[in-house]
């Protein structure tokens, strides 16, 4: 009987493990998508899926945690890839068919973000200058976004520089939870060269990308650590002031106005399909916003 007992326990082990390993390939994969979204934070969403703590241990501590916590993160790094392949060809097809419609679409998304990542600021309650760095943040950007716009300086050749850039983005997107660096790579304009590269694996592309990334997380996550810990309402205040910033110069009307030679279809169907991409955006925002209320625990 105990003989049993003790095959029905290993069992059960086998499939708790096999549960762990499937769920681990999807929270990387949601993870990565978030990463190529404007308005989906890759940090938030790892906060959100209840791992954002073992991450943040993994890129300061990262020998020790690997000994440790291995094939844990082999998963989500396989989910990662998958994430990152996938839905870059999904975006890419989309923004081929209809950019403004596109844009509205990840405008929404970050609209319906908005509420949670203000939220997520205030968890430990607002500290004195919290709102001052918000519009600190916001006017910096807008007084450097607005000018390279004018003066036609936004739509970028992409080149290798560039790549490394993006990467730094990326990993950006990783350690600062609420942080989009996508709404940056559009005002750019290398999203459409950026996602049709990864999707057809080019390598000249992924590489400086990745790598950019790589550093990125593990050069700066103990000084975002250190922050978090230190400065959290203040530094993720700042945060939304850079999200709000680059959403307004990505917007195709605002677009219109500060980036010579820019249109975009204004017909009345047309507006229907942006307002319904929009709402869309913003409702399935909102939704992965209520599933923050209750985080998964961390292990």
């Amino acid at each position: 009987m105990q003989e049993e007992n003790k095959q029905v326990r290993a069992a059960e082990t086998a499939n708790e493990t096999w549960k762990d390993r499937i769920l681990g390939i999807l929270k990387g994969a949601l993870i990565s998508i978030g990463a190529l979204l404007p308005g989906i934070s890759g940090g938030a969403l790892c906060v959100i899926l209840g791992i954002y703590k073992r991450i943040m241990a993994l890129l300061c501590h990262p020998i020790q945690e690997i000994k440790k916590q291995w094939k844990f993160f082999i998963f989500i790094g396989i989910g990662f890839v998958i994430g990152v392949l996938l839905g870059a060809k999904v975006i890419d097809k989309f923004l081929e068919a209809n950019e403004a419609a596109a844009l509205f679409l990840f405008i929404g998304l970050i609209v319906g973000s908005m509420p949670g990542l203000f939220k997520e600021a205030r968890q430990q309650g607002v500290k004195k200058g919290s709102y001052a760095a918000l519009v600190i943040a916001l006017v910096a950007m807008l007084a450097w976004m607005i000018p390279m716009s004018l003066q036609g300086n936004t739509n970028v050749q992409p080149s290798f520089l560039w790549w490394i850039v993006c990467g730094v983005l990326w990993g950006l997107g990783i350690v600062v939870p609420g942080m989009s660096p996508s709404n940056i790579i559009f005002f750019f304009g290398l999203q459409a060269p950026m996602y049709a590269a990864i999707g057809d694996l080019d390598f000249s592309v992924i590489l400086p990308m990745g790598l950019a990334l790589l550093g990125t997380v593990l050069a700066l996550s103990k000084g975002i650590d250190y922050c978090l810990k230190k400065q959290y309402s203040i530094f993720m205040h700042a945060v939304i002031g850079i999200v709000i910033a680059s959403t307004i110069v990505i917007l195709p009307p605002v677009k219109v106005l500060i980036e010579p030679g820019y249109t975009f279809a204004t017909g009345i169907s047309d507006w229907l399909i942006y307002g319904a991409c929009f709402f869309f955006g913003a409702a399935a925002a909102g939704l992965l916003s209520r599933i923050q209320k209750e985080p998964v625990e961390e292990k």
